[in-house]
C-alpha cells in the first residue's frame, strides 16, 4: 500500500531534535493497513521507506506498552528525515514521539532498539522535560502560541500522513541531566514491560560504527561515545539488580 502526503500543519518540534523533516505518518493508521508491505511516499510520488507491516505493529505496540508504564499519552509518528533521528514534539497542540525514516532503515527491524529509542523519548514527556525546556526558550513559547493561533483540521486522514510543508519547526535542546534521566528512565521502562535494555547499548554501539563523515542530527544530542555505552552498561546492571527475584518454577526443582 503506498501511503501519501493529505494535510498541511503547524508543527512544534523539541527536545532531541535538529531534523527539520516535513513530512509526519501516523503508526495508528499505518497499522490499519492491510498489505503484508506498506511503502510510504511524499507528495510527489517517491518511495521514502517500505516497511513490513508486522514491524509496524510490533512498534505500535512498544509504544503502547511504554507509555503506559510511564503514565504517558503521546501520539508515535514517523517523520520523513535523510539523517537518523528522533525527537519529541507537539502536533496541533498534541504531544507526539517519533522516529524518522533514516532511523528506521538504519535499525530495521530490531524492536528491542526501537522500544530503547521509544523509552528514552517519552521518557522527556514523563519527566517534564518538554514543558520546562518551552519555559527555558522565548522563542519556543512563541512557537506555541502560533500553534493555538487559529490552526484547523477536519479528521484524521485515511492514509495516515500529515505533511509539515511550508510550516514552522522550532527545535530546542535538552541538557546534560535530561538526557542522562531519560536515560535511567528509559530503561525503567523497557525491563517493566519487558524489552531488553541492552538495546540502548546496541543502539549506542550502531552509532559509533557510522562512519565519521555521515551527519547524524540524533548524535549532537545523543553523543554516543564508549563512557556513555559503560555508563548505560552500569545503568541497566543496577535496575536489573533492583528487580525482585523471579519465583521458583516446578519444573527448576
Amino acid at each position: 500500500m503506498k501511503l501519501a502526503a493529505v494535510a498541511a500543519i503547524w508543527v512544534w518540534i523539541a527536545g532531541c531534535s535538529t531534523s527539520q523533516g516535513r513530512l509526519f505518518w501516523r503508526v495508528r493508521e499505518l497499522a490499519l493497513a492491510s498489505p503484508p508491505v506498506i511503502e510510504l511516499q511524499n507528495p510527489e510520488g517517491k518511495s521514502v521507506l517500505t516497511m513490513n507491516a508486522q514491524t509496524v505493529n510490533k512498534l505500535l505496540l512498544a509504544h503502547f506498552r511504554i507509555t503506559r508504564s510511564a503514565g504517558v499519552q503521546a501520539e508515535l509518528v514517523i517523520a520523513d528525515g535523510e539523517h537518523p533521528n528522533a525527537f519529541v514534539g507537539l502536533m496541533m497542540g498534541r504531544r507526539v514521539v517519533a522516529i524518522n525514516t533514516a532511523m528506521i532503515r538504519l535499525i530495521g527491524d530490531d524492536i528491542d532498539e526501537l522500544a530503547a529509542l521509544l523509552g528514552h523519548e517519552t521518557a522527556h514527556w514523563a519527566k517534564g522535560h518538554v514543558d520546562a525546556g518551552r519555559l527555558r526558550s522565548s522563542t519556543i513559547q512563541a512557537a506555541g502560541n502560533l500553534i493555538g493561533a487559529g490552526l484547523s483540521m477536519t479528521g484524521i486522514p485515511a492514509a495516515g500522513l500529515i505533511t509539515g510543508l511550508g510550516a514552522d519547526m522550532i527545535d530546542a535542546t535538552f541538557n546534560r541531566d535530561d538526557e542522562r534521566e531519560a536515560d535511567a528512565f528509559g530503561v525503567e521502562y523497557m525491563l517493566a514491560t519487558g524489552f531488553d535494555p541492552g538495546a540502548a547499548v546496541r543502539l549506542h554501539e550502531r552509532m559509533l560504527r557510522l562512519p565519521g563523515g555521515v551527519r547524524v542530527p540524533f548524535l549532537s544530542t545523543h553523543p554516543s561515545s564508549e563512557e556513555r555505552i559503560d555508563n548505560l552498561k552500569k545503568l541497566i546492571a543496577a535496575k536489573k539488580a533492583q528487580q525482585p527475584a523471579e519465583p521458583e518454577r516446578l519444573d527448576d526443582r
